[in-house]
C-alpha cells in the first residue's frame, strides 16, 4: 500500500496530469457551449457527433502516450530493474502502477468534467454517459501503453510503438475490418463484423457510446438489434466485462514480459 501510495503522489506531481485536466475542460466548454451559444453551428455539424469523435480520438493517444513514456522512462534511468527488485509478483508491480495512474486520470477527468457542468448545459445521462466513455477509454489505453511501454527498449521506441498501434486500432480498423470482411460469404459478414469489435476496446466503446446517446438505426436495419442490445444493462454488462477482460490480458502480458526479462538478466 505504500508504494501505491508513493506511485499515486508521483503522478500526482506530473505537470501532463493538469495540462490533461485543462485540455479537457476547454474542449468540453468550447464545444458543449458552442452548442448553446450559436445554436445555428448545430444546423451545420452535430456537436455532440464531434464532441465524441475528439474524445475517441485524442484520449487514447495522450493516455498511450503517457503511460508508454512513463515505463520506457523507467527503463532507461534503471529504475525499472531496481523496482523488479522489490518483493512483489510482477503482476501485482505492473497492476500497483497501473492502478495509481488509473486513479489520477479518473480524478482529473472526474474534476474536467464536474467543472465544465457548470459552463454546459446537457442532460444528466449525456454527462454520466460522457464520463463512463473516457473512464473507460483512460482504463483500456493505459493497459496497453502500459505493454508497450514494457516491451518498448526506450522511450522513443515506446512511443514509436504506441502511435503504431494508435493508427492502426484508431484511424486504421474500420477500413482495415472493411477490408478483410468483405472477402467473406455476404451472409456472415454482419455476423462477423459484430465478432470483430470484441477484439478492439476502443471500438467496442465507441459502437458503445453511439448506441447510448444516437439512434439505434444510426447503423443500419441489420444492426438494430444488436445496437439495441448494445443500449440495454446486459449489453453494457458485457461491453464492461469484455473491458476488464481485456485490460488483465494486458497486464497480464506486460507482467509476463517482466518476469521473461528477470530470468534473462539473472541467467
Amino acid at each position: 500500500m505504500m508504494l501505491w501510495r508513493i506511485e499515486w503522489s508521483r503522478t500526482l506531481r506530473q505537470k501532463e496530469s493538469y495540462v490533461f485536466l485543462f485540455t479537457w475542460m476547454v474542449t468540453l466548454v468550447l464545444l458543449g457551449g458552442l452548442g448553446q451559444a450559436l445554436p445555428v453551428a448545430t444546423a451545420y455539424t452535430n456537436v455532440n457527433a464531434t464532441l465524441l469523435t475528439i474524445i475517441g480520438l485524442v484520449m487514447p493517444l495522450f493516455v498511450m502516450l503517457t503511460t508508454a513514456l512513463q515505463w520506457g522512462g523507467e527503463r532507461e534511468s534503471k529504475r525499472l530493474r531496481l523496482v523488479m527488485t522489490y518483493p512483489l509478483s510482477m503482476f501485482r508491480l505492473v497492476w500497483m502502477r497501473y492502478s495509481a495512474f488509473l486513479a489520477t486520470q479518473a480524478l482529473i477527468v472526474t474534476l474536467a468534467y464536474a467543472l465544465s457542468s457548470f459552463f454546459v448545459s446537457m442532460p444528466l445521462k449525456t454527462w454520466v454517459v460522457l464520463w463512463a466513455y473516457s473512464l473507460g477509454l483512460i482504463a483500456y489505453g493505459a493497459a496497453l501503453g502500459t505493454f508497450v511501454g514494457v516491451i518498448g527498449r526506450n522511450r522513443l521506441q515506446a512511443v514509436l510503438m504506441s502511435f503504431l498501434v494508435w493508427i492502426v486500432l484508431i484511424l486504421l480498423w474500420p477500413t482495415v475490418l472493411v477490408s478483410v470482411i468483405a472477402w467473406m460469404p455476404y451472409g456472415v459478414q454482419a455476423e462477423a463484423m459484430v465478432g470483430a469489435l470484441f477484439l478492439n476496446g476502443f471500438e467496442l466503446l465507441r459502437v458503445w457510446v453511439s448506441a447510448v446517446l444516437a439512434a439505434p438505426d444510426l447503423f443500419g436495419a441489420i444492426y438494430e438489434t444488436f445496437i439495441g442490445w448494445l443500449d440495454g444493462t446486459v449489453g453494457t454488462a458485457v461491453v464492461g466485462a469484455t473491458i476488464v477482460g481485456g485490460i488483465l490480458s494486458l497486464l497480464g502480458a506486460a507482467a509476463w514480459w517482466l518476469r521473461r526479462e528477470g530470468r534473462h538478466d539473472s541467467a
